[in-house]
């Protein structure tokens, strides 16, 4: 996934370039503005202690859709994105987690190299992202896709399709495929996408199979998990998780965190999350290692990563590791 995680700040001899560069603030009214114009209004709110975002966003346009690379540096909620400009999102998880809600108490998560869409001018949503997330995102045009639906497939799309919003994609699925492509397009041709017919093609090329995917979900709709309100204990030993899985607390220290006893927290978790709190941690923790493995430049070792997450035994750690993802972290690390 090295061409998704380096598009728009890396030129084609690999070269940090800032030619795609937007915005590089601490500043919420400046970050507002910017995401306003890239994407649409919405509200953005930090959830714990850091207020202000660390934010980056570089952009190109290709025909009608935008695609982007950017992140908050911080815990957010995001809400209230305004339906009335036409416009919908495909957000591709690089680094962290993303919860994204489609109304009501249903909710879909993301990890790396998974995707989440959504026609904002028909469909409900909000999203929680968690402090080291990171997206590559497409933002379209309705009519724009409506227009394209109509000429592939010969009649207009059952509007029903539109409301639905789904998960998809994987580090190993076609949409990572094409979105590697796409990137590569963009960092060895920046001036072709932009300008030339190569845009044009790269732009039906999206849209088209995310069409795909929508009409499949007319025949089998993606069941997206409920989600039960926890008590705010709960939520607080998830934000200890969020904040300091790095660290490897102690079930003592979720417990402090959260304001009440060991037991309680446990007894909490059981009934909420269906896990004790600890191995929420362990979740946490291993994923977080996996996605440092992703995106690890060359000469990295996977002793470097698991030591950088506390493991102390590293052979404890790449069995619980390959229990969990069914691969060792070395195949991560380096896929064939």
């Amino acid at each position: 996934m090295d061409a998704i995680h380096n598009v728009l700040v890396n030129d084609a001899s690999g070269a940090p370039t800032t030619r795609h560069r937007l915005m590089a603030s601490s500043d919420w009214q400046e970050v507002q503005h910017w995401c306003r114009q890239v994407y649409m209004p919405y509200d953005a709110a930090p959830v714990g202690r850091a207020l202000a975002p660390d934010s980056v966003l570089d952009a190109i346009r290709i025909g009608h859709i935008t695609l982007s690379r950017f992140s908050y540096g911080i815990p957010v909620h995001l809400t209230q994105f305004a339906a009335s400009e036409g416009t919908g999102m495909v957000l591709t998880t690089l680094r962290g987690a993303v919860r994204h809600w489609s109304g009501g108490r249903s909710y879909s998560d993301t990890g790396v190299g998974e995707a989440y869409l959504v026609d904002n001018s028909r469909a409900a949503y909000w999203l929680d992202a968690d402090p080291g997330h990171l997206q590559v995102n497409l933002t379209f045009r309705h009519d724009a896709m409506a227009g394209l639906y109509e000429r592939w497939f010969g009649q207009p799309a059952d509007e029903r399709m539109w409301s639905r919003t789904f998960r998809f994609g994987g580090t190993q699925s076609s949409w990572i495929a094409l979105l590697t492509y796409v990137c590569r397009c963009i960092t060895e041709m920046p001036d072709a996408v932009e300008h030339g017919p190569l845009g044009r093609h790269l732009e039906e090329m999206i849209s088209l199979h995310l069409l795909t995917l929508w009409r499949q979900q007319l025949d089998a709709p993606q069941p997206p998990t409920l989600h039960h309100l926890a008590p705010r204990h709960v939520l607080a030993a998830e934000q200890h998780i969020h904040e300091h899985a790095r660290q490897a607390p102690t079930l003592g220290e979720l417990a402090s965190a959260a304001g009440v006893s060991v037991r309680t927290l446990n007894a909490a978790f059981r009934e909420f999350r269906g896990c004790t709190p600890m191995q929420a941690l362990r979740e946490a923790r291993l994923n977080g290692v996996r996605a440092e493995l992703l995106v690890a430049p060359a000469g990295t070792t996977v002793r470097d990563i698991a030591a950088g997450w506390e493991y102390a035994n590293l052979g404890l750690f790449a069995a619980a590791y390959r229990k969990r993802f069914n691969e060792t972290p070395s195949s991560t690390l380096h896929p064939r």
